[in-house]
């Protein structure tokens, strides 16, 4: 083998463990956000260690932009409810240098306050749906820059004070009439 040969060989495989090393970065920042949010600690630290300083949430509860007011935000959303158990599928990346297209399933139960504990049946609402976001690589590594939930069920109880949601964040397929589907 040629010194040539072998050092574009080295290249190669290091391009590879990087990728590779990116993929799993990627995959564990989406995984460790949905298990903090069933933790609930949401402060400064918390999300400096997942999201940008210009990061853009888009929920069916409400927006928000900046990651100074992400603690505020996102308890202000996960206070509604007593417990919660966020589950999600295997992570969709699309890697672009130092930016990243991440996405993922989701199907969250969120208990109601007050409701008893197993085996007995608690009050819930279930909601399944898909996180789609935009990462990319800063400093301290790669940070979600843009997260959008897009809600396409639910079921149980919506928790008190909770009367409109952004039609914005909803998949509306299959909601059309057959007339519609006739033109």
């Amino acid at each position: 083998m040629t010194t040539l040969a072998r050092d574009t060989d080295l290249a190669a495989l290091a391009a590879e463990v990087t990728r590779l090393s990116d993929l799993a970065a990627l995959s564990k920042l989406s995984e460790r956000y949905l298990a903090t949010l069933d933790e609930g600690t949401f402060d400064a630290v918390w999300a400096e260690s997942l999201f940008t300083e210009d990061v853009e949430l888009t929920f069916p509860v409400g927006s928000h932009r900046g990651v100074a007011g992400v603690p505020k935000f996102t308890s202000q959303i996960m206070e509604r409810w007593g417990r919660t158990h966020h589950h999600g599928s295997d992570v969709s990346v699309e890697l672009d240098a130092d930016r990243a297209a991440i996405s993922w399933s989701l199907i969250a139960s969120h208990v109601h306050f007050g409701s008893p504990l197993p085996p007995d049946a608690s009050r819930y609402f279930q909601l399944g749906g898909r996180f789609t976001a935009s990462a990319r690589r800063t400093p301290d590594g790669w940070r979600i820059d843009r997260l959008r939930l897009r809600i396409v069920w639910t079921t149980g109880a919506v928790p008190q004070g909770v009367t409109e949601v952004d039609t914005k964040t909803l998949d509306t397929r299959g909601n059309d009439t057959q007339e519609e589907n006739k033109a």
